[in-house]
């Protein structure tokens, strides 16, 4: 059986995978919204649960777009 395989420039590689190590290090490092460390104001959003679980999910959408267009048909047009 053949192999089917698909392109993806490195660049594009290199930034989901910025982007995706970056994911996983807010979420390993989440506090919540309670903790009397977190400055709700001053801090970077990605600081709690809820802006870690907002980039991470925002991070898949981009690699599952980036992935699904590598294999979609693409027009002759």
């Amino acid at each position: 059986m053949e192999q089917e395989m698909v392109l993806i420039s490195k660049p594009l590689v290199d930034m989901l995978l910025v982007q995706l190590t970056r994911a996983e290090y807010y979420c390993a490092h989440a506090k919540s919204i309670n903790d009397p460390s977190v400055d709700i104001v001053n801090d970077d959003a990605t600081t709690t649960y809820a802006g870690a679980s907002g980039y991470a999910g925002a991070t898949l959408r981009s690699a599952i777009q980036t992935l699904e267009s590598a294999i979609e048909p693409r027009s002759t047009i």
